[in-house]
Order: C-alpha cells, then structure tokens, then sequence
C-alpha cells in the first residue's frame, strides 16, 4: 500500500499516520521505498486505509474527522 508522504509524522523514533474511520487513529508504519509525494508502507496498514493529509498538532486519538471530496 502506499500513502502520501503528507500523511506521515514522527512518533518517537518510527514513522506513523493518523488512519481515518471517522475518529483519528494512530498507526505506526514501516516504510519502503518513497519519493517526494508517495511512501510504501511495508506492514501495519490494511489495504484502502484513509488517512489524515497534514495531521496537525491539534488531531490525536479519538478526534473526529470529516472526509473532505476531492476535485
């Protein structure tokens, strides 16, 4: 699976996302091969996970996100 390298943020010493089912989740991620835009993710995501783009410092566990459309 690969996500955009927007989605990803440090948490201690590993990489991580906020994967999306309405409430924010924090999940760490291995990460392969990237690019600029997009990262592999090896392990720990399953398949068609959403994820939080540009997870700010006010999102952490439990908050509730609303899926934006994209044009």
């Amino acid at each position: 699976m690969d996500v955009p390298v927007s989605a990803l943020f440090r948490k201690g010493n590993e990489w991580a996302v906020y994967a999306d089912n309405g409430r924010a989740q924090t999940k760490v991620v291995k990460i392969g091969h990237r690019n600029n835009r997009i990262a592999e993710v090896l392990a720990a995501l399953p398949v068609r996970t959403q994820v939080v783009l540009h997870p700010s410092d006010r999102i952490s566990d439990g908050t509730r996100e609303a899926e934006r459309q994209i044009r």
